[in-house]
């Protein structure tokens, strides 16, 4: 283990790490190990439980009753970071965008070691590249920063469009850009990677359809498509 963290964050923190060739199939494996705080899940519960008590007090005054179904809010809120905890559904998470993305050379996703990884552990190949906000270094790559950005919205319009799926934490901490090498003959040479799979999101087709009808809607600026839309 690099005892320097490679990230932190409220819940947990990464560290690089090498996977001995006895516990991975007699083959060493550069991999990142991300740990969870010890305590955290208790900390979450207290904080959750606060946090339910002040909801319960700011349902009742009439300006947010009338804007902001609370508890609703705060139930999405504690179902979402209750998911981060559990770092075997983040694996999977990890797993079905990279099935989702198989066929797309030019998107990359680390791939989860099984046998070191629980509820609290999570082992994963070590992916990380260039970060996608370090403008200097994917420059001096030789990597066009405008073909970055398009890359990673037509991305997002296929997880939000076509496969109802999608990385729910876009930050720059967890996207990079890596060179490929040695380059590929026909292929890539440079691909994006996504990272930190604990929050996720699903579209379902209903609203697949009326998001696509929405951005017709806005092309056209047809009003009545955009409410009609807004009503599916």
């Amino acid at each position: 283990f690099d005892e320097t963290p490679l990230a932190a964050a409220s819940l947990g923190q990464v560290h690089r790490a090498r996977l001995r060739a006895e516990a991975n199939g007699g083959v060493e494996a550069r991999v990142v190990v991300k740990i969870q705080r010890p305590r955290v899940e208790l900390l979450v519960t207290t904080d959750l439980a606060a946090l339910e008590t002040v909801a319960n007090w700011i349902k009742h005054y009439p300006p947010v009753r009338r804007r902001a179904d609370v508890p609703a809010l705060l139930a999405e809120f504690a179902r979402i970071l209750r998911g981060e905890l559990d770092y075997l559904a983040e694996g999977r998470n990890a797993e079905t965008f990279a099935a989702n993305f198989k066929d797309t050379p030019s998107v990359r996703v680390p791939a989860a070691y099984w046998p070191t990884t629980n509820q609290r552990v999570l082992t994963l190949e070590d992916v990380y590249a260039i970060k996608i906000t370090d403008y200097a270094a994917i420059t001096a790559a030789g990597i066009d920063r405008a073909a970055v950005a398009e890359r990673l919205f037509q991305t997002y319009l296929r997880q939000i469009f076509d496969q109802g799926f999608f990385h729910a934490d876009p930050h720059p901490g967890n996207l990079f850009v890596e060179v490929v090498t040695p380059p590929i003959e026909g292929g890539p040479t440079w691909r994006l990677i996504f990272v930190d799979f604990g929050m996720i999101g699903h579209v379902p087709p209903n609203l697949r359809a009326g998001l696509r009808e929405m951005v017709i809607g806005v092309g056209l600026r047809d009003a009545g498509r955009l409410v009609r839309a807004a009503q599916k």
